[in-house]
This record gives structure tokens, C-alpha cells and sequence, in this order.
């Protein structure tokens, strides 16, 4: 029997070849999108769920509301930990993790006639306590991690770093030179960290030496840094929320609240630190469920839309074998078996497509991964999840789009059937192809009204004003606390007629590096209700950026915070409604560690991404703490200013390594994750397009053929070629017009969802719903027209001869 099913499906699908390969082709580019879709899914699910310990591992975190707003942060005080450690021990292991952006590193030479090689690493430095390898589940080749970073100044360097540093050599033993500052003895060699975690790392150090390393590792409880974070593990059983309690009651001691005041320390798992972009990671990645959920709808839409297909196409075809059925069941075929014949058949599609799907998955996996900058690996046999997929989807979408075109071709009766008389199946008054048409281009306009919207979204991040300038400007990072050494080269730095302005800080103005401290305005025995962000920076910095000062003047050059500069964020939240008002207040940060005089009010600017609020800035000078070197060029001679730029910098810094970055090129990474979605989007949406034309073309092609006597009797009776194309056009128009009326309301509903992630979006104009919906048409149009020409320009004698 199975060999009679196969024999006879093979031999209808080569009969009807322009059929089937229109529903191969359509299938399979469905099922290769869904199944790309599946794989990026699943990679985004995965991260740090391989620890043994992911699901009870937590980050502290802080939570604070203010007049401005709610506030969060991954950054801890520096003695968190040990308070941790002392109120809650049941909470273990615990660990500082501190992660340097970056760094020169040294390789110190085994003899004086081999000269040292210089590295730069801008990312993924992490200084690490012996508990780390007892909280988290990283590879180290059988390596004993605790052993290994159990003394100061050792590190552990990744096989990628070991191969870079110490090509052919064992590098075991061996001392490497961090910022010119401290020598780390390396103790071993350990993997690279896998991809699918949020806590990267190209080498390890113990964290005693970051106190050496870092300007901003202290001792306070009253200022944090987003990079310094806590994690531990908490007890099977324990109950989180008394946890949480306790912490904070212990650390109310140290951070004490003023009235109104609402600071929470929080706990969040492990797992969910790559979904919340709130709090951030050291991966410098997140992706909300949200996005993932539309992926999946997306994988789904377009099988769907495949599937459709495939009905449409069966249904349309199913009059052509109306005659066959006939006489199968005239011969004493059974429903049953007819049914199972017509399933073998779109099984055997399907199962077609899906093997092109796997073929063309692998060729787009590698562009696919340079698209969204992941390491996606794909292997079938090596994977049961990826197997298990694949059934679900043959089992599906044979059964989805298989079964009602065998219900209907299968119920045809004999008589009816050889007189060909039968007539396809109505639902509610409609034919259940046309409703199926108006779902297939509801998809396609939601697709296409939510990629434009995208789209625009991310050409506002483009354009909208940031409050300075960032044009032709260029950061140079500097080494550690070392910034002195080339502030006294600035006449040198400025000599070149291509360098408009320099400027020495913490950070320009929008960065991934926040200080938050506490402070007291004007009445020294009132601490305010909110913290705020410290910007340092020399007093050229309003200069180079072109940040505009509304009142009082710029503060003077200093090495310490003597004078303070805020924003109009800060006058709001402490009272102030004019700018000159501040000027000459008292200002006390760093809880008392630092006073001094209001000098200036500047406009506020942003100091991250256009999903965030405005906070409130406190400026001042701390030339400890630079870590940048900000430079206004004259764009045409950028490449000589570079030249010139880096000659001085190795003047004052002659074991260290140039680097520089454009500052609009850090800006546009704030929204990298942004910009992938759109262009998924983008691609998803036009091969959405090509699976509906795909569908559309081949229903045209049978209603043209079914058609073709009345065609040729219209153009007989003298219809033109345009009332032809007309005839077969219109219906399409109406189904179009009614899916483009279903699409415009959801599409509204979910992008305004996605657009309240965004403090500062773009509106959403009607004018985006009448773009999608006529360029859905035209393309409808387009595709039924090729056709409808085809027809509306044959012979009418051979119409007419026709049957």
C-alpha cells in the first residue's frame, strides 16, 4: 500500500511540476526562515543556563525612584560583598566580578635582546575572586581555578589571548604588563568563554589587583560603578524575598535614606540578565522576550503563509482532478484512502521543501551570523532539538495544509465529479481561498508597516539631537589614572591646524560608564531624595562638544572638584526654576568628601541611548579619574590630525598602544540591537512578499485557466485587453483592501507596545498605513497582471476551442 501511495504521488506531482514547484518553493523558503528563526531563538534562550547552579545564581542590583523617575543599575559599592558575606553567609558562594573595558598589555620579554610586544584590549577584562569558580560552571581544562588566581597579580589568559601574546610558545609562568601599572604572572590557560553567556571574558585576574589597576575601586558606600557587580548563589529553599529584606536593612546602616527617599536593592536571576536592559551586562547585550515572541510569530507567519499557499493552490488544482476522483471512487477508492493518498502527497511536498530548508540554512547560517554578530552553530545529527523541530514542522504543515484540500478533493462526488460539476467549498458566503488571501496579506502589511516603523525609529536615533556635537570627533583612550601625563602635551596635541579642540574626561558625553553619588544642595544638613550622575571632565569640555551654557560660566582648570557645573534636569529636581538662581549655591558630593560652588548651568544633553531619561548631572574636574581624550577635528585632514595625534600620545605614553574610536561610531552601538531587528524585519517582510506573490501567481494562473473559453468569448465581443486584466484584478483589489483594514489596527496596537520602550520616539502617522497598504497593492496588482496580460493578449480561436 505504502508503495502504491508513493508511486501514484510522485507521478501526479511530476504531472503537475509548475504546481509543485511553486509549493516547494514557497514551503521552502518558509520553513528556512522559521527554522534560521528557531536557531537564533534558542541561542538567545540559552544564555548562562549551562551552569549547574544557573537557576538559583543572582545579581544584586539597585532600584531607585526619584523626581526624575525610576532608576536602576547593576552597580554595587565596592563593600557590598563584604557585607554580604558577614550579615547573610547562607548566601554562598558569593563574588565581586569587576570588569575593565579595557587595557595596554605587556609582554615582558625573557631576555634583553627580545623587545616586549604591546597589546590593546578594549573589552572583556575581568577581575575575579576565588569564588568565582565555585559559583559559575566555565571551562578551564582541568585547570584549579581557585589555585590558579588564589595570589595577587596572576591571571589566567583565554587560548585566543594565549595565541595572540605567546604564538607557539606555553605561556605558563610568563608575566604580562597591564597599563604600565602592575605585572600579572600567568597561571594557566583556559577556553575561550562560550558565546551564549553574559559574562565574557578574555582573561581573568584576581581581584586584588584591580585595587592597583583601577582609579575607581575604593572603599565608598556612597558612589557606584556600573562595573563593579556582586553575584552569589542562593540555598535551595531559601526564600528570596526575606533575603532581599535583609540585605537592605543591613545596608540602610551604611547608605542611610533621607525622607521620601526610595532605594531597593534587588535580586535578579542569573537567566534573565540578558533580557532586562535596564540593569545592562558585561556582554553589553540584551534582547527583551518581547522581540524573541515576535521572531517566533514570525517563523510562524511565514510557514503560514507557505501553508496558505499550498491550500489555495490545492483547492484551485482540486477541479482538475475532479475526473480522477471520480473514477477512483467509481473503482471502490474509499474516502479514507483518498484522503491518505492527497496527505502522502503534500507530506511528500513538504518533506521536499524541508530538505532544500535544511541545505538552505546552512549556506545562510554564516550571513546570518555576521548579520547579528553571534556564533550560531548548526548540526542535525548532533542535535535532537534541531530533529525534533524539523518532525514538528513536517507533521504540522503537511497535516495544516494537507488535510482540508484532502477533505474537499476526497468528498467529490462520483457523478458530479466525471460530469465535472463539482465546485469548490464555501465558508460563511466566502470561498475559503479568498479568506485565506485576505490572511496571507494581513501578515504581509503587518510586516511591512511594523519594518517602516522600525526603520524610522532607528533614522530618529540617527538624527535626532543628541545636545552636542558629535561630528568629527575622535576619543583616545588613556591609560589608568595617567592622564597628567599627556594633559601637558596639549600645546603639542593642539599645534596641528586640524585639531579645532581637546578635551581631557571621565568619558564623552554619551557612554556606557556611570558614577552615581549622593549629594547635598545649598542646606548642607539635607541630603536630596535621588542620587546624581557625576560627568568629570576638564574645563575644554563644553568647548569640544559644543554643549551650550545657559548660566554662570565654565568652571576652572583644577586637578580636583572645586567647582560644579548642572544640568536643567538637576535645577527641576531640587526646586529650581531659573538657571542664574543656582549660581553660587553650595554643592556637596561623595558624601562630604567633596564641596564647593555651583559656577554654571548647562542645557541637558544625553548620556545614553534615547531610551533613557535625562538624570541628573553634576560636573566638575578630577583628573585622576580621565580616562579619555576627546578631540574636535577638521574632517577633511583627519587622517593627518590622527597622525599627529598619535605621535605626541606615544610621547607621553611609550609602553602603551594608540587607539581611537569615531565618537558617532560608539554612539550608533547604543542601538546595534535595534538596527539587527530592523533588518530582520526588513528581510522577513520581503520574503513574506515572495511567498504571497509565489501563492498569487499560481492561483491567477488556474482562475486564467479555468477561465480561458470566457476570455477569449469577452474579447470576441470586443473587450479590451485593460477590462481583461480588470476582470481578474478586482477581486484581488477588494481582498487587499480588506487585509490592509484588518492590518492597520494590530500593527498600531504592537508598535506603539514596542515604541514605550523609547523615552524619546517617533509618532506613528497614518501616513505608514497608506505606504504599506498601496505598496501591498501594487505589488498584488503587479503579480496578477502578469498574468492577466497573459491571457488578456492570447488568440480567442484557440480559447474558444477550449473545453
Amino acid at each position: 500500500m505504502f508503495k502504491n501511495y508513493l508511486l501514484v504521488a510522485v507521478r501526479t506531482l511530476k504531472r503537475n511540476f509548475g504546481y509543485t514547484s511553486l509549493n516547494i518553493v514557497g514551503l521552502a523558503l518558509g520553513i528556512t526562515c522559521s527554522l534560521l528563526l528557531f536557531l537564533v531563538i534558542r541561542h538567545e534562550l540559552s544564555y548562562d543556563r549551562f551552569h549547574s547552579k544557573a537557576d538559583r545564581i543572582y545579581r544584586i542590583n539597585v532600584d531607585n525612584v526619584s523626581a526624575n523617575g525610576p532608576g536602576h543599575s547593576a552597580g554595587t559599592p565596592f563593600p557590598m560583598l563584604a557585607t554580604l558575606k558577614a550579615s547573610l553567609p547562607e548566601l554562598s558562594p558569593a563574588t565581586h566580578l569587576f570588569n575593565e573595558e579595557g587595557g595596554t598589555f605587556m609582554v615582558l620579554p625573557t631576555n634583553d635582546q627580545e623587545p616586549p610586544k604591546k597589546f590593546r584590549e578594549e573589552k572583556n577584562v575581568l577581575f575575579v575572586e576565588p569564588a568565582f569558580f565555585d559559583l559559575f560552571d566555565y571551562s578551564t581544562n582541568g585547570i584549579d581555578g581557585k589555585q590558579a588566581l588564589k595570589d595577587v597579580n596572576t591571571v589566567l589568559l583565554t587560548q585566543t589571548i594565549a595565541d595572540k601574546y605567546f604564538p607557539g610558545e606555553n605561556p605558563v609562568g610568563r608575566v604580562v604588563r597591564m597599563n604600565n601599572k602592575v605585572n600579572l604572572k600567568v597561571t594557566g590557560v583556559i577556553p575561550d568563554a562560550p558565546a551564549n553567556t553574559d559574562l565574557p571574558y578574555q582573561m581573568l585576574i584576581d581581584y586584588e589587583s584591580s585595587k592597583k589597576i583601577s582609579t575607581f575601586v575604593n572603599d565608598s558606600w556612597n558612589s557606584t560603578f556600573s562595573n563593579q557587580q556582586v553575584y552569589f548563589a542562593l540555598p535551595p529553599g531559601a526564600n528570596l524575598k526575606q533575603a532581599e529584606d535583609r540585605l537592605n536593612e543591613v545596608t540602610a546602616k551604611y547608605r542611610p535614606h533621607s525622607p521620601g527617599e526610595k532605594e531597593r536593592y534587588t535580586f535578579q536571576p542569573l537567566t534573565q540578565m540578558h533580557f532586562d536592559e535596564r540593569y545592562g551586562n558585561f556582554s553589553n547585550r540584551t534582547v527583551s522576550k518581547i522581540t524573541l515572541w515576535a521572531l517566533g510569530l514570525i517563523g510562524m507567519f511565514l510557514v503560514l503563509i507557505a501553508s496558505i499557499n499550498f491550500v489555495n493552490l490545492a483547492t484551485a488544482q482540486a477541479l482538475r482532478r475532479a475526473k480522477e476522483v471520480g473514477m477512483r471512487k467509481v473503482l471502490g477508492a474509499s474516502k479514507p484512502q483518498l484522503m491518505t493518498q492527497f496527505l502522502f502527497e503534500t507530506g511528500l511536498i513538504t518533506l521536499t521543501a524541508l530538505s532544500l530548508s535544511v541545505v538552505f540554512a546552512e549556506l545562510l547560517l554564516p550571513q546570518l551570523n555576521k548579520l547579528l554578530e553571534l556564533q550560531i552553530t548548526f548540526s542535525i545529527v548532533q542535535d535532537p532539538q534541531m530533529m525534533l523541530f524539523l518532525v514538528a514542522v513536517l507533521v504540522a504543515v503537511t497535516f495544516f495544509a494537507g488535510f482540508y484540500p484532502a477533505l474537499v478533493i476526497s468528498g467529490f462526488q462520483p457523478i458530479s465529479a466525471l460530469k465535472s460539476k463539482t465546485a469548490t467549498a464555501k465558508v460563511a458566503g466566502l470561498s475559503l481561498r479568498r479568506t485565506l488571501v485576505v490572511l496571507q496579506f494581513t501578515i504581509c502589511q503587518v510586516l511591512i508597516i511594523c519594518t517602516i516603523i522600525v526603520h524610522n525609529q532607528m533614522k530618529y536615533f540617527r538624527s535626532a539631537s543628541l545636545g552636542f556635537d558629535k561630528e568629527a570627533i575622535v576619543n583616545i583612550s588613556l591609560p589608568s589614572g595617567k592622564a597628567q601625563d599627556l594633559m601637558a602635551l596639549r600645546p603639542q596635541l593642539e599645534a596641528h591646524p586640524a585639531i579645532k579642540a581637546t578635551s581631557f574626561a571621565i568619558a564623552p558625553p554619551s557612554a556606557n560608564i556611570d558614577m552615581n553619588t549622593s549629594f547635598k544642595y545649598d542646606d548642607f544638613s539635607v541630603e536630596r531624595n535621588f542620587s546624581v550622575n557625576m560627568k568629570m571632565a576638564d574645563e575644554h569640555y563644553l568647548k569640544t562638544f559644543n554643549i551650550p551654557l545657559l548660566a554662570g560660566r565654565m568652571y576652572e582648570k583644577s586637578d580636583t572638584m572645586r567647582e560644579f557645573l548642572v544640568n536643567e534636569t538637576f535645577l527641576r529636581q531640587v526646586g529650581e526654576t531659573n538657571p542664574h538662581a543656582a549660581v553660587g549655591k553650595d554643592l556637596m558630593v561623595n558624601g562630604g568628601q567633596s564641596k564647593g560652588k555651583i559656577v554654571g548651568v548647562v542645557k541637558d544633553f544625553h548620556l545614553a541611548s534615547l531610551r533613557d531619561e535625562i538624570p541628573p548631572v553634576v560636573m566638575s574636574t578630577f583628573s585622576d579619574i580621565y580616562m579619555f581624550l576627546n578631540v574636535k577635528l577638521e574632517q577633511k585632514d583627519a587622517k593627518e590630525a590622527l597622525a599627529h595625534l598619535q605621535n605626541v600620545y606615544q610621547t607621553a605614553y611609550p609602553d602603551d598602544v594608540f587607539h581611537y574610536e569615531f565618537f558617532d561610531d560608539s554612539i550608533a552601538r547604543f542601538y546595534e540591537e535595534e538596527q539587527r531587528q530592523a533588518h530582520l524585519f526588513k528581510v522577513f517582510s520581503v520574503i513574506a512578499i515572495l511567498i504571497g506573490c509565489l501563492g498569487l501567481y499560481g492561483l491567477v494562473s488556474f482562475m486564467v485557466a479555468q477561465r480561458t473559453k470566457e476570455v477569449g468569448v469577452r474579447k470576441v465581443l470586443g473587450a479590451s485587453s485593460a477590462s481583461i486584466v480588470g476582470l481578474f484584478s478586482i477581486d484581488f483589489v477588494k481582498l487587499v483592501l480588506i487585509a490592509f483594514v484588518i492590518a492597520g489596527p494590530i500593527s498600531y496596537y504592537f508598535m506603539d507596545k514596542w515604541l514605550q520602550d523609547f523615552t524619546y520616539r517617533i509618532n506613528i502617522g497614518s501616513w505608514v498605513f497608506l505606504a504599506a497598504g498601496a505598496l501591498t497593492l501594487l505589488i498584488a496588482l503587479t503579480t496578477v497582471s502578469v498574468q492577466a496580460l497573459r491571457a488578456a493578449f492570447s488568440n480567442p480561436v484557440r480559447a474558444l476551442k477550449t473545453e
